[in-house]
């Protein structure tokens, strides 16, 4: 998708490009079976809908210091994308002429201007005038300029970039599904999906304001710049000053929750992994917040731990861990991203399974070599190993596979490449008390006292 963004018509020159090589068989044919296949035993259309915006999602690496046209242009291509797989799944009717004016519509829905998007739906296969087409087109890529230019979250403010892409995208995903199963662009439907996503962004300020605001004595962002951030979303007035209000003074994290819809929680406790994974490391009070806000979401630990490895996996700091460990930073990510592009789910899927189901082992072992997870937690903090620090790292990663096989994906031959997925995860601080064996220990002596507390007051009775 190209096209340059300092033009009005970027959104049309971009679109007309894509599709002029566009084959919506072609497309369905490379999905996973799973996705394709209409199997009455197997999700139905919308559970695969939803896999597919996962998958388009998750192969968008997330850059939080990229501030070119390219990466606003790469996540704006996402959404187009998405909505043309989403056609292909479907096998919905193909005409260039006649998906151009349906992207109009659907992208012009996301942008709130649901006059104009009813202009350019095709109703009945009749395709609305060019002009017409265009002119939603126009309105939708000033929309999209406005929440995704200048990509990335500035300094001093909340880390909602990543948070509002994905919004945007399961809102732009909701149009489309709901136009294609039904024909037409339903003005209703397509207004309570947008009061769907603005709530969405709301909650999604307040959960990471409380994150920020947790630890007293670390830095937090500027009002000023919060403030512009709100604006930036699209909120309405209303909302947009209920946004500051909650950035400024956020509620406990189990309020939060309680008026967060079920389906969201998961997507807000991601976030919040997310921001937490972006802000220097050590932070208790930060880390017992998410812990809260995981435990009111009814997030078990298990889950939560191969959370924190899906967000690490993402995380765009691994060219610090790579310099770290004076790995070529650009090549050996490139690959990785490649593999992750074709077999991430089941590359992060395997990390996340060897590490919670072996969480104690590892604490256990790492706490008895003492100096690995000292070594590890430096290069995840982007301090340079010096060589003899480096092969400390790999003999000791070989001693720990022996104890816990399961780790021997990361002493392999290019395990170090996965390392900062284990790394993110040593010092424990944005897990649950329960994962760490010492605060599990000294729980588990004060539940002991107080047993033989009340023993000892039972026998006096």
């Amino acid at each position: 998708m190209g096209g340059a963004l300092d033009t009005k018509d970027w959104l049309v020159t971009a679109i007309d490009a894509r599709l002029a090589d566009h084959d919506p068989v072609a497309i369905r044919g490379r999905m996973p079976r799973e996705l394709r296949d209409a199997d009455p035993e197997g999700p139905d259309v919308e559970a695969r809908a939803r896999m597919l915006v996962a998958r388009s999602l998750r192969h968008r690496l997330l850059d939080r210091q990229a501030q070119d046209d390219e990466s606003a242009v790469g996540t704006m291509d996402g959404h187009v994308g998405m909505i043309l797989d989403l056609a292909a799944l479907l096998e919905t009717p193909y005409g260039p002429a006649l998906r151009r004016a349906e992207l109009a519509a659907i992208l012009a829905a996301g942008a709130g201007d649901l006059a104009l998007a009813l202009k350019a739906a095709p109703r009945e296969g009749a395709v609305p005038s060019p002009a017409v087409v265009r002119r939603a087109l126009v309105k939708a890529g000033e929309r999209l300029l406005r929440i995704h230019f200048p990509p990335g979250d500035p300094a001093h403010g909340l880390p909602l970039y990543a948070g509002t892409v994905t919004i945007q995208r399961r809102l732009l995903a909701r149009m489309a599904l709901h136009y294609y199963q039904g024909g037409q662009l339903d003005p209703d439907t397509a207004m309570d999906n947008l009061e769907q996503a603005r709530d969405e962004e709301l909650l999604l300020v307040e959960a990471l304001a409380g994150l920020t605001a947790a630890d007293l004595l670390a830095s937090h962002p500027d009002r000023r710049v919060v403030s512009r951030q709100v604006e930036r979303v699209g909120l309405d007035r209303e909302r947009v000053q209920a946004a500051r209000a909650a950035a400024s003074s956020p509620r406990d994290p189990e309020e939060i929750v309680a008026e967060t819809p079920p389906r969201l929680r998961n997507f807000l406790v991601e976030q919040l992994l997310l921001a937490s994974l972006g802000m220097p490391a050590g932070s208790t009070p930060r880390a017992e917040y998410l812990a809260r806000f995981a435990q009111a979401a009814e997030i078990p630990p298990e889950r939560l731990a191969a959370m924190q490895v899906e967000a690490a996996a993402f995380h765009a700091d691994h060219q610090e861990w790579f310099r770290a460990f004076g790995l070529p930073a650009e090549a050996e990510w490139g690959e990785l991203a490649d593999e992750w592009n074709e077999f991430g789910e089941r590359m992060v899927d395997k990390v996340a399974a060897v590490v919670t189901e072996n969480l104690d082992a590892i604490a256990l072992e790492l706490r008895e070599t003492g100096e690995l997870g000292t070594l590890l937690a430096k290069a995840a903090a982007g301090q340079a190993l010096d060589a003899p620090e480096r092969r400390k790292v790999k003999e000791q990663l070989i001693d720990l596979a022996k104890a816990v096989p399961a780790l021997a994906i990361f002493a392999a031959p290019g395990g170090l490449v996965l390392l900062p997925l284990l790394a993110k995860l040593l010092p424990f601080d944005v897990l649950p008390s329960a994962f760490d064996p010492r605060k599990r220990e000294a729980a588990k002596k004060e539940r002991d006292a107080e047993s033989r507390k009340r023993r000892h007051g039972r026998g006096r009775d």
